[in-house]
């Protein structure tokens, strides 16, 4: 019999320390791309009793196989009976609500997943704990086999260190822990998670660094995998795609992408991640039974969840190699010329950088020479590769940042996106070097150009060294197909559509209008704003030049008008004047007979004629 007294309107037995008006579940709330990792240690070691701690934790229960006893425990009272009512069409699922510090499990767990920090796992009437005493906590609720997985954040993290919006959440009442007794004086650092791990008698199976935030576990890096270069590179490049995404909406400091493809070469990702997934079972059990788990997992943030996949890299017959998982339960998905193809799940790790990140490293030296001799290859290689119009062509998805520079080539990073309809090799390579572009200037990266030129005029430029030339009709086709992908991919209708092809066409004639949020870092848009006043400073030099040298052709014109003058009043010019008029007045007469001898409305029409005639010779 539990000790717990029930509610009166769901069942949810509550703990103590309930929040009644408060909610902690929300749309943005997900375990992310955890799902994936959980669910390969359940299949490995099925557990029979699982502990779900915390608002993210609880949004994967709907998620969890069948055929374990799961208990859910959140602190907030309408989070508990929404739960509770999407567990009543589960079996063997318990819904717990209060605080951490007053629940007491009549059980030991196999399975553990708390995926959120202290914060949100005790209640404002209770006393404040740490990560080291969370963990603690849940390690004694551990049975001698259990695995225990939890987030530990990182004050010094990444998302921490680049965001410049720091004091939203001071003034919410989620701040509740602030100068609240009991938490952390000062957040972990990696050096120590060893440490804290072994004061709670566990040991580590594995330790990932998370991406781009505690709050969105988008990118999962294992630290094993940082070392390795192949996978290092491509965790490099999904960590870039996704910092970018996420500062897109909100300023910062540095532009992320380029500073997160940095410090995956500097070997800083574990000390900088913005927190820690840990994956750790009792000392005891140490070495008892072998876990394989993914050295790398990632997620995408597209609107309609049809699209969407999660990915993850492993070991396939000693190779590394990604796999798929689909969030629906199809081959593939097609709609309008777009199609994705999800039977090819096993695909194995391209070794080198993107295209986009070795473009962005030749701009930022000036090497434009290096720059040449990458848009000959990719459009080389885009030109060589053709696919049927049955099965799809996936050129056109295949963008600098959807492309890998290996020893043997080009290849392309994700296969599985195609496009249906048959398109030029030129507005191809208009796409590709049009997304870099735009992704470029809006950045604020640096660049050997004019600080002022716009995505198109890039584009342009670009092209040239490839000799194609880009014309209106391509850029405009680009734009629809763009704008195609993008209702597709976010949903919406013809009108959004439209509108989507207009804020697309708006955003390559200027790479500062159409921006939906902060997509440059203050550093860098203090870095382009010194380029701007430079410039305009040369302008301002060229123009005062112009000036002087108009003035002095004004006086030019002055002088020339006065020696005409004094020629028209010379007794001379009077006299040769005087000598022509009868030969000036018979032109006169014979152009007026002229002109009256043809017809109405074919006056207009002969001088046009006579103008093209005119400009041909």
């Amino acid at each position: 019999m539990s000790p717990y007294q029930p509610d009166a309107v769901s069942g949810v037995r509550l703990v103590g320390g309930e929040m009644l008006q408060w909610s902690d579940l929300g749309q943005g709330v997900t375990p992310g791309v955890a799902t994936v990792l959980l669910h390969a240690l359940w299949r490995q070691s099925p557990p029979r009793h699982v502990l779900a701690v915390g608002p993210r934790a609880a949004s994967w229960v709907e998620a969890t196989p069948v055929g374990a006893d799961v208990d859910v425990l959140v602190r907030a009272l309408p989070d508990a009976r929404a739960l509770s009512a999407v567990s009543g069409l589960r079996p063997a699922v318990t819904v717990y609500c209060g605080s951490l510090d007053r629940f007491e499990p009549q059980q030991a767990y196999d399975l553990i997943v708390a995926l959120d920090g202290p914060v949100r796992l005790v209640s404002p009437d209770s006393e404040g704990i740490g990560h080291r005493e969370t963990l603690q906590r849940l390690a004694k609720w551990l049975g001698p086999e259990g695995t225990l997985v939890a987030v530990l954040e990182n004050d010094l993290g990444f998302d921490n260190l680049l965001r410049v919006q720091t004091r939203n959440r001071d003034s919410s009442d989620s701040a509740w822990d602030l100068g609240a007794s009991g938490f952390d004086e000062r957040p972990l650092y990696y050096r120590e998670v060893n440490d804290v791990l072994a004061a709670a008698d566990l040991a580590a199976l594995s330790v990932y660094a998370v991406f781009p935030s505690a709050e969105n576990v988008a990118l999962l890096v294992g630290r094993d995998c940082v070392e390795e270069r192949a996978l290092a590179q491509t965790a490099a490049a999904l960590a870039a795609r996704i910092e970018a995404r996420h500062f897109a909406q909100r300023p910062a400091l540095v532009d992320a992408a380029d500073l997160a493809l940095r410090l995956f070469e500097a070997h800083q990702v574990m000390p900088l991640a913005a927190g820690w997934l840990v994956v750790s079972r009792p000392s005891a059990a140490e070495g008892s039974t072998s876990v394989e788990l993914p050295a790398l997992l990632a997620g995408e943030e597209i609107t309609r969840p049809e699209w969407r996949v999660q990915r993850s890299v492993q070991r396939v017959d000693g190779e590394w190699a990604h796999r798929l998982y689909p969030a629906i339960n199809a081959s593939e998905m097609r709609e309008g010329h777009m199609v994705r193809d999800y039977r090819a799940l096993d695909t194995a790790v391209l070794p080198g950088p993107t295209l986009e990140a070795a473009l962005r490293r030749a701009c930022a030296t000036y090497d434009v020479a290096r720059v040449r001799t990458l848009v000959q290859q990719y459009s080389g290689w885009l030109w060589s590769h053709v696919g049927t119009v049955d099965e799809g062509d996936p050129r056109f998805f295949a963008v600098p940042a959807n492309v890998v520079l290996t020893t043997d080539g080009c290849a392309v990073f994700d296969p599985t996106w195609r496009w249906t309809q048959r398109l030029p090799d030129d507005v191809l390579l208009v796409r590709g070097l049009r997304d870099f572009s735009r992704r470029l200037l809006r950045s604020g990266a640096e660049h050997p150009w004019a600080p002022d030129v716009n995505p198109d005029r890039l584009t342009q430029t670009l092209a040239a060294m490839a000799g194609v030339d880009v014309s209106a009709k391509a850029i405009d086709q680009v734009a629809r197909l763009e704008a195609e992908i993008e209702v597709v991919l976010g949903g919406g209708d013809a009108v959004s559509e439209s509108v989507a092809y207009a804020q697309n066409l708006d955003a390559g004639r200027s790479q500062f209008s159409s921006q939906s949020g902060a997509s440059r870092g203050y550093r860098e848009a203090l870095a382009v704003s010194g380029r701007l006043a430079q410039a305009l400073g040369d302008r301002s030099d060229q123009v005062e030049w112009l000036q002087l040298t108009v003035r002095a052709r004004d006086r030019q014109l002055g002088d020339l008008e006065r020696r005409q003058e004094s020629l028209r009043e010379s007794v001379s010019f009077k006299i040769g004047r005087a000598l022509t008029w009868p030969a000036r007045s018979l032109v006169l007469l014979a152009r007026r007979v002229a002109v009256s001898a043809i017809p109405p409305g074919y006056i207009t029409k002969a001088m046009n004629l006579l103008r093209r005639f005119a400009d041909r010779t």
